[in-house]
Formats: structure tokens, C-alpha cells, sequence
């Protein structure tokens, strides 16, 4: 018992240290880039879906991924969500968020093919665009929602040392109240899980399960961390009311 009273004061420590921030100006996120950098190189080796490029966790692959945050984060002026460690001062985890609209053609998952890879490198990045581009081919989303104009919760992720702390639901759980109060047009908020643990995250805040597909799918799945856990890419969404 003593044990397990030490790991719930550990764990109520470290959420009070957490802060949920937002930002929206471009020049504001971009100047939180570098404090963005560790997390977000975590996520593209870490996550499911990329961890199938081996490049991203190559010295190269890095600076090529560096260069792609400062992009995303000053191309789009939709709300980012972080949380910051007040004691450590670091991002302890983020949600970047882009609008997607019925008019766009989903041709790419990231403009990361703007920087120079490998053959190779090309090539595993191609097989993960494929799988998106053929998902995106078989479901009809803005159909589906009967929507115009939605905001996609594009990249996801907690830092390695605060996983399993309850960051990500707080995360999850911001945007979606922002999304409630916004006044921007977007008709439904989207989050696409290609890890499992986010989509059950999701599911307990009240998005809905628009349509999944398995990995299996995809060319190169067997090279993915931990299929078998995570086994398909998941479009959660829920809808504005009002």
C-alpha cells in the first residue's frame, strides 16, 4: 500500500506542475519551435504509423523534421495546445491542428516530400501518403458529416517522460472545448488515431468513430512499432452544435 500511495502522490505532483496553454498567432507558435523539438522528433519515432520510416530517427531524417515543424507551426493559424511543465519549463506534450475544407485534394499526409530523403526514405514515406490518400478514397468524410469545412487534430503526442499521467486526455479535452466556443467556421473536429491509445482517449471524451482501416493494408506494415496493438488508423469526429 505504501508503494501505491507513493505513485499516486508522484502522479498528483506532476499534474499540478502540468499547464494546458494555447496558442494561435503564428509568430507565437513559431517562436515555441525549439521548445517543441524534442517532443515532436519523439512523435515521428514513436508513433505507429511513422515509426515505418527509419529515416526520421536518423541525424538527417532530423533536421529534415525540424525544418517541417517551423513549416506546420507558421502555415496554419488554428489553435495549438500544449502543455508546459512549469517546473522543468518544457513542452510536456502537444496537438497541432490544421482546417481541412471539401474543396482540398488530399494528396500528401505532411509537405515533409519537400526535403531531401533517400531512395529508401522516399519510398516508406510514399507507402504511408498511399494508405492515407486510399482511406481518404474509400470513406467520403465531408459526406459522411455533411460538412463543408472541419479541424483536424493532426499531430498528437505526450513527451516519453509524462506518459501515462493523464496529459493527453487533458490535451485531447481542451481542444474539444475550444472547438465548442469557436466561431471559425469548422463544422465538426477530427482526430486521426493511428495510435490505439489516442482513439480510446478520444472515445471516452465523446468522439464518435467515423470510419477505421487496418494497417494491414499498408505495404510496409510489418516494419510498424507494435502492430498488433494498434492495428488500424482511426478517423474519430465529433460535431458543432449550434
Amino acid at each position: 500500500m505504501e508503494g501505491e500511495t507513493a505513485e499516486i502522490n508522484a502522479d498528483q505532483t506532476s499534474q499540478s506542475s502540468i499547464e494546458i496553454k494555447i496558442v494561435q498567432s503564428r509568430s507565437e507558435k513559431v517562436a515555441l519551435a525549439k521548445a517543441f523539438l524534442s517532443p515532436w522528433l519523439q512523435f515521428f519515432a514513436d508513433d505507429p504509423l511513422f515509426s515505418t520510416v527509419d529515416a526520421y530517427r536518423t541525424k538527417e531524417g532530423e533536421k529534415n523534421l525540424e525544418a517541417l515543424l517551423e513549416h506546420v507551426l507558421k502555415n496554419d493559424d488554428n489553435p495549438c495546445v500544449y502543455a508546459w511543465d512549469v517546473n522543468k519549463n518544457q513542452v510536456a506534450g502537444f496537438i497541432v491542428q490544421n482546417t481541412y475544407a471539401v474543396d482540398d485534394v488530399i494528396t500528401d499526409t505532411t509537405p515533409v516530400k519537400q526535403y531531401n530523403w533517400s531512395e529508401t526514405a522516399s519510398s516508406d514515406i510514399d507507402k504511408i501518403n498511399d494508405f492515407v490518400v486510399k482511406m481518404g478514397n474509400q470513406f467520403n468524410l465531408f459526406s459522411q458529416l455533411g460538412a463543408q469545412k472541419v479541424l483536424l487534430m493532426r499531430y498528437v503526442n505526450v513527451a516519453r517522460e509524462y506518459r501515462g499521467q493523464g496529459i493527453m486526455g487533458r490535451l485531447v479535452a481542451t481542444c474539444l472545448s475550444e472547438f465548442r466556443k469557436q466561431q471559425r467556421g469548422h463544422e465538426a473536429i477530427l482526430a486521426g488515431c493511428s495510435n490505439y491509445y489516442v482513439h480510446r482517449k478520444c472515445l471516452r471524451l465523446g468522439m464518435k468513430l467515423l470510419f477505421e482501416l487496418d494497417y494491414s493494408e499498408m505495404d510496409n506494415y510489418k516494419k510498424m512499432a507494435d502492430y498488433q496493438t494498434h492495428s488500424k488508423l482511426r478517423l474519430m469526429a465529433l460535431q458543432h452544435k449550434g
